[in-house]
Order: structure tokens, then C-alpha cells, then sequence
């Protein structure tokens, strides 16, 4: 009997995938995810850019979510969320808001009128959402984290340069599949902004390491990446992805020199003041609307997204609890504008006549249109309290590695979060896996955060 259940023992270790072997097949697939949708172009595609970075997205995330699923120890982790003292607060408390998120989406998607194509889109959206548990995963706690952290700022400096060539004069055109975007600088991500909201992530990641990194030489990279960024969003013209490594830098500096304890606070609160004032009818009749600028004047400052945007109002107005479901947007939002205009008495044209918005231009808008306002809530919640607890981190001197972590982090995340005010990140494959795995690795450090203290 001994004999036998040894014997079944050793098959079972051999069928199954050691942890070294589980981690390497995460690690290459989060590589290969990160420099496919930063990088593969198919110019044979009608939509050669945007399809096989999709496609590469989408079974890297199957790929390694089916080998951290494998031989994983379920009753450890049922018992770490059963007991309350295994998770710091602000790692609870966001998880639960998360939660909520993925409950407010299902609910959405049950009561959309278009409930096919809305299941559609949420299984899509559920296993791009793999990155976040992906990022929290321990893989990232050695080699495996740089690893990653080294391709993504890889991918993002390559199409930064191309970039900076093609501004300069490169021709990048391909035979079927054209770029899109103003300009012909989009490299291989075919959009200009892509690639400006990219070196906005890169930039506010190497400010972190420029700014606190614990050796002479990766200070240094990371002022060259930063010197990148910045060089690439200058020569796009993309005033959104600037604000974006502005407002990450203010939030660094803050923690870094100490300058007044609050201001990452305020910063924070600022952004969700800004948001909110944009987003209600209410707040932005007594903020927003009474600005001494014409509507023309708005149109150009933000490249006529008032259109996108006052779709999505008109959503939420309309939908206010569930929204029309998971991806409607695209489906309502030439009607939905003409329903704003009407009430507004005023044209809010697209950039081009013959065109229509199908992202609303503000990820917290088209949320809220989407799924509902409770979901935007649960979101902006889970948001709150993962940069909370990164600023606790951040400003912790006693571990200098997670220190740093939370110090690149951070500003990843708020660059992030400011520049979905007025783009899409999370809709553009490699921003959104940067963006999710930044999130994923976020909260493990909270979670881990009172064994850090110990």
C-alpha cells in the first residue's frame, strides 16, 4: 500500500509541471505578449496592425493563464482569502472592488440590448483580465519580474525610435495595411498616439529608476528612457501623454524629495475630482460648462472628442445603473450623439465628416456607458486603493528594492489613469497589458505588504 501511494506520487510529480518549469512558461508567455503587441505587424491584414497583436494578446494570455492554473494549490489560496489577517487592507478591500467590477460587467451583459455581442466582448475582456492576476502572480518576485519589466521597456523604446526615424523621414508603409492616426510616425504600432501613450509609460518608468534606482547605470537608463519619451510625445504633438508623464512626475517628486506629504493625495484626488466634474451632467454644468471658452475653442483643444464624449454622457443619462452593455459604444454612439446634440442645440462633428467615434475617448466614460455608474465607482475604488497603498510604499526607506517597485509602479499607474481621461490605454493591446500587469504586481505588494513590514 505504502509502496503504491509512493508510486502514484512520483507519477504525479512527473506528470505535472515543476514550479520552475510553470514559471519560465509565464515568464516567456508575458515576454512574448509584451513585444508581440508592441511589435508584430501584418501587412498583408486589412487591419494589419491592431488583428495579430490582438491575436498574440489573447493566447498569451490563454497560455499562461493555463500554466499558473496548473498543479496551482487551491486550498492555500482559499485560506488566504478566508483568513482576514492574510491581506493588508488596502490589497482586501480593492480586491473586493474588483470584484464588484467583474459582477456589474456579467449584470451588464444579462440585461444588454444586444446580449450576444456583448458576451462576446466580455469573454474578451475577461481573459485580457488575466494579466492583472498574471502581474500578481510570484513570478515577478526574482528574475522573472526584470525579465518582463526589460521586454516592456524594450517593446517601448524600439517604437519610439522608429518613431523619431520616421519623423525624420523614414518610410514605414506597408502594401495593404495603412496607419492611422494624423501623422506618419505611428511605427509599428500604426498610430502616433500609440506610441506617444507607450513612451508615457516608458518615460514615468524611467523617472522612477532615474530618480531613486540604486546604481549609477540604471539611473542613467532610466533617464535616457525617460529623455525618450519625452523626445517621441514632442514630435507626435501628443499634449495628452505629456500630461500624463507631468502629472506621474509630480506624484514621484512629491514622494521622492518629500516636499509636502499630502500632495500625492491631492494629486490623486485632483484626478478624480477632474473625472468626475467631466463625467456628471451635474458637476459639469457648474464646472466645466461655466469655463469662458466657446465649444469651438473645445473642439480644438481636445481633437473634437466632445462628440465621443457627450455619446457616452448621453449613455449614462439614459442607462445610469447596468449601461447598454459590454462594447455597445461603437454600436451607439453615432446615435447617441445626435441625441446630445439635440438636447445641446449644437453640432459636435468628428474629426472627419464621413466617420464616426467607436471608442468614446475616456475610458471612465465609456465604463460608465457600458456597465453602469456603480461599475465606474467600484473601479475608481480599486484604483483608489491600490495607488494609496503604493504611496505608503513608496515613501517606506526601510525595504529600498520595494521602494523602487512602488516608486515605478506608481508612476506607470497614474500616467495611466491620466492618460484614460482622454484616450483609450486599455483598449490599445500593449498599454493594456503594461497597464494590467502593473496592476496585478501592485497589489501583490500590498498584499504582502504587512510580511514586508515584519
Amino acid at each position: 500500500m505504502a509502496r503504491s501511494v509512493a508510486q502514484s506520487r512520483a507519477v504525479s510529480d512527473i506528470a505535472a509541471p515543476q514550479p520552475r518549469a510553470r514559471e519560465r512558461v509565464i515568464v516567456a508567455s508575458l515576454v512574448v505578449a509584451l513585444l508581440g503587441t508592441a511589435w508584430l505587424v501584418d501587412p498583408f491584414a486589412q487591419a494589419g496592425f491592431d488583428a495579430p497583436k490582438r491575436l498574440i494578446a489573447l493566447i498569451a494570455a490563454a497560455v499562461a493563464g493555463a500554466a499558473a492554473l496548473w498543479n496551482a494549490d487551491a486550498r492555500a489560496l482559499r485560506d488566504t482569502f478566508r483568513r482576514r489577517d492574510a491581506l493588508a487592507p488596502a490589497a482586501r478591500y480593492s480586491l473586493l472592488a474588483a470584484l464588484a467590477v467583474m459582477a456589474g460587467l456579467l449584470l451588464a451583459t444579462l440585461v444588454a440590448q444586444q446580449p450576444t455581442s456583448s458576451a462576446s466582448t466580455l469573454r474578451l475582456m475577461l481573459l485580457i483580465a488575466l494579466f492583472v492576476p498574471l502581474g500578481a502572480s510570484r513570478v515577478f518576485d526574482g528574475a522573472g519580474g526584470r525579465r518582463v519589466l526589460t521586454a516592456a521597456l524594450l517593446a517601448a523604446a524600439v517604437n519610439a525610435v522608429i518613431s523619431l526615424l520616421q519623423s525624420a523621414g523614414l518610410d514605414l508603409s506597408f502594401v495593404a495595411s495603412q496607419p492611422g492616426g494624423r501623422y506618419p510616425t505611428g511605427a509599428l504600432l500604426g498610430n502616433e498616439a500609440y506610441v506617444a501613450l507607450s513612451g508615457a509609460l516608458m518615460g514615468a518608468a524611467g523617472l522612477a529608476l532615474g530618480l531613486s534606482a540604486s546604481t549609477s547605470r540604471r539611473r542613467w537608463i532610466g533617464w535616457a528612457l525617460l529623455a525618450l519619451g519625452l523626445a517621441v510625445m514632442l514630435a507626435n504633438r501628443q499634449r495628452t501623454s505629456l500630461i500624463a508623464v507631468f502629472a506621474a512626475a509630480a506624484v514621484l517628486a512629491a514622494v521622492r524629495w518629500r516636499v509636502l506629504r499630502w500632495a500625492p493625495h491631492a494629486t490623486a484626488a485632483l484626478v478624480v475630482l477632474l473625472g468626475l466634474c467631466a463625467s456628471v451632467p451635474a458637476l459639469r454644468a457648474l464646472t466645466w460648462a461655466r469655463v469662458p471658452v466657446t465649444v469651438d475653442t473645445w473642439q480644438q483643444v481636445t481633437t473634437y472628442r466632445l462628440g465621443a464624449w457627450a455619446a457616452a454622457t448621453e449613455m449614462i443619462a439614459t442607462k445610469p445603473w447596468t449601461g447598454y452593455g459590454p462594447g455597445s459604444y461603437a454600436s451607439q454612439s453615432q446615435v447617441q450623439r445626435f441625441a446630445a446634440e439635440i438636447k445641446l442645440q449644437r453640432r459636435l462633428p468628428p474629426p472627419q465628416p464621413a466617420t464616426t467615434f467607436v471608442q468614446a475617448h475616456q475610458e471612465y466614460l465609456q465604463l460608465a456607458a457600458e456597465a453602469g455608474l456603480p461599475v465606474l465607482v467600484a473601479l475608481l475604488a480599486a484604483l483608489g486603493w491600490l495607488l494609496g497603498g503604493l504611496l505608503r510604499l513608496a515613501r517606506d526607506a526601510s525595504v529600498a528594492r520595494t521602494q523602487l517597485e512602488a516608486q515605478l509602479l506608481l508612476g506607470v499607474l497614474v500616467a495611466g489613469a491620466v492618460a484614460a481621461l482622454a484616450w483609450f490605454p486599455l483598449q490599445i493591446p500593449f498599454t493594456a497589458i503594461v497597464l494590467l500587469l502593473a496592476c496585478g504586481r501592485a497589489w501583490r505588494l500590498l498584499a504582502a505588504e504587512r510580511e514586508i513590514g515584519a
